[in-house]
């Protein structure tokens, strides 16, 4: 049997995509800006902005029916 209604959006997406992004891009921003920083902490904020934005991907991703 196939579910034909439409998926409902998960809004704990969106926010923790504004969250990570938000916060990654803070951290890239403050090390250009001159702020010491180690190579763990520069790879760590980037990989929040990966996620964020994976996360905001997956919440405005159209659901395309087959």
């Amino acid at each position: 049997m196939e579910d034909d209604s439409p998926r409902k959006k998960n809004y704990f997406n969106l926010i923790l995509g504004i969250a990570f992004l938000g916060y990654g891009t803070y951290r890239l921003f403050t090390f250009v800006n001159g702020a010491p920083s180690t190579t763990f902490r520069i790879i760590i904020a980037i990989g929040f902005v990966l996620l964020g934005a994976w996360d905001l991907q997956k919440f405005f991703k159209s659901v395309q029916k087959e």
